[in-house]
């Protein structure tokens, strides 16, 4: 099977034109046009800006969390691959997200001792069959070779954050999550996981519970985030 495989690579088909390709996820062409975030961006949530170190958002907000990465800016392309691997059961795509997010990290030179997922109450966990965060930190495990860890529960099954503002969404995650297992966490450099950065709130609340159950410090890795979300 290997010697076969070598003279006829197995081929797939990229996951946004269909092209038949021999390697990975995606085509060249497709590739080139992801809206990959280059250039300035803020120094704490990762967003392009046009000049200066903070967006007009982080200017006016302490976040929690130390600084946040993202490979990707949130445009139409991004939002439809997100929707496919959230809700449409593409577990897959987790391998192709992790993949920027891992090269994104390693350029940007944050040092952690454990990866974090954001969690998803049991409903909604339920509901969907699996946490895509979760995939995400797993894949970032590997290739970071450090372990992942599920130090917090989701308590609180909060309303969809879609549409509200920041001071909204805080009100809605306020009490939502909780350490439940302290020494996973306490002293240690947490890089911790989601889908989206939007306001940040979720970071926020989730990056609260994990410094006062004692961890050093909190940055954050997303798929994407920027303007448009």
């Amino acid at each position: 099977m290997i010697f076969l495989d070598l003279l006829f690579p197995p081929k797939t088909n990229c996951i946004l034109c269909g092209k038949v390709i021999r390697e990975g996820k995606i085509c060249l062409d497709c590739e080139s046009n992801l809206p990959f975030i280059v250039g300035n961006k803020c120094v704490i949530c990762g967003k392009p800006i046009i000049d200066g170190d903070k967006c007009p958002d982080c200017m006016e907000t302490n976040h929690v969390f130390t600084r946040s990465i993202s490979p990707f800016e949130y445009d139409d392309t991004i939002k439809s691959l997100i929707a496919r691997f959230k809700y449409y059961k593409e577990r897959s795509l987790s391998e192709f997200f992790a993949e920027y997010m891992y090269k994104y990290i390693k350029e940007d030179g944050v040092e952690f001792d454990t990866i974090v997922p954001v969690p998803l109450h049991r409903t909604k966990l339920d509901e969907r069959g699996y946490n895509q965060s979760e995939l995400l930190a797993r894949e970032l495990s590997y290739r970071f070779d450090v372990i992942m860890s599920k130090p917090l529960r989701r308590i609180k099954n909060t309303k969809s954050q879609t549409g509200l503002k920041r001071e909204d969404r805080m009100k809605n995650l306020k009490g939502a999550f909780k350490v439940v297992y302290a020494d996973l966490v306490k002293d240690k450099t947490v890089l911790l996981v989601d889908d989206v950065l939007t306001t940040g709130s979720t970071l926020d609340e989730c990056a609260k519970a994990l410094r006062e159950s004692g961890a050093k410090d909190v940055f954050a890795a997303t798929i994407a985030t920027g303007r448009n979300v």
